[in-house]
């Protein structure tokens, strides 16, 4: 275990500010410097968080003083950040998607094991507590054979937002923004990978699915179902049904004020989560210190991503999103 990790952020948009702010709280965790592609905007960012600035994402990757680095760039570019993070020797955590095809993946993971080095792809949720919990009872048999996973994740932005998300050059839309998570968690629940994967969507003339919904079929018979878009105002819960019971989690991607509810028959546990927005992240950057040494952590593999990069690639094909370089 890493006792301080000296982090580095590329990029300064909001989810980097959330990862700042996290470090605020995290008990290992230090940032130490920020690039972006002006150094007034980096300037504007360390001037709230602290550290170094930058005008360029090279500049952190040089700097001696960085041992990790938090990618928080658009999608599109997540591949060749994490190459160029892993032949300057830094720890990497990169949101999600880590990439947007799963040819991109393996290549990026190519460069990250021959390096050496850490390497976590930033599904902040699968790091708390909470989902922990989860997944330990599902996998002990809680429920029983798993039958079915519900899962959603959408939220209503403008049809003007000007953001890459509504850009489907570059990988817009819900599938491959909060549209992982639900594929993840289901992965991660079943705890197979899918030998089916089907995905209908609303594609804007933009090219990105507005919203959309989705199904994947699992060898051992599970069946799960998601909803996701950047346009649509879901519930964003999560349940698992199985032989045995049923799992319902009602905060299942920020753990934020919420309840998670196993029932079996007459026989109900409930654990409730209270965490703030900050500490969710600090969490997720503890987690990085604490499993630096071993290269990743047990929470996201670097198998994990493979597989989450596989099974995105064939629900999108399936609904006929393709991105700018393969038009």
């Amino acid at each position: 275990m890493a006792d301080r990790v000296r982090w580095g952020i590329l990029a300064t948009g909001s989810i980097a500010r959330a990862f700042a702010a996290g470090l605020r709280e995290s008990e290992t965790g230090e940032l130490r410097a920020v690039g972006s592609r002006t150094k007034e905007r980096a300037g504007e960012f360390v001037a709230e968080f602290g550290g170094e600035p930058y005008g360029s994402y090279e500049g952190v990757l040089s700097d001696p003083d960085v041992d990790a680095v938090y990618i928080a760039t658009p999608h599109h570019l997540h591949a060749e950040n994490t190459i160029a993070a892993a032949h300057a020797g830094k720890a990497i955590l990169c949101e999600k998607p880590f990439t947007l095809t799963a040819a991109d993946t393996e290549r990026a993971i190519a460069a990250v094991r021959a390096a050496g080095v850490f390497f976590m792809e930033a599904f902040m949720y699968r790091c708390h507590p909470q989902t922990r919990q989860a997944r330990d009872w599902l996998r002990n048999g809680a429920i029983g054979r798993i039958l079915q996973v519900n899962a959603e994740f959408g939220f209503a932005a403008s049809r003007d937002w000007p953001s890459f998300r509504t850009d489907g050059r570059v990988g817009g839309g819900g599938l491959m923004d909060v549209g992982t998570y639900c594929v993840s968690f289901a992965r991660m629940a079943v705890g197979e990978e899918p030998i089916e994967a089907h995905y209908l969507a609303d594609v804007t003339e933009r090219g990105y699915d507005a919203s959309g919904a989705g199904i994947l079929h699992f060898p051992g018979g599970a069946v799960a179902h998601f909803g996701t878009g950047i346009h649509v105002a879901l519930r964003n819960d999560v349940t698992v049904y199985g032989e045995a019971g049923r799992l319902h989690i009602e905060q299942p991607w920020k753990c934020a004020g919420g309840a998670m509810t196993l029932t079996r028959g007459d026989v109900v546990e409930t654990v409730r989560v209270d965490t703030s927005n900050a500490g969710l992240y600090a969490i997720e950057a503890d987690a990085v210190a604490h499993f630096m040494e071993e290269g990743e952590c047990p929470y996201m593999t670097i198998e994990d991503t493979v597989g989450n990069s596989r099974c995105l690639d064939r629900l999108r094909q399936s609904a006929g999103l393709c991105w700018e370089d393969e038009r």
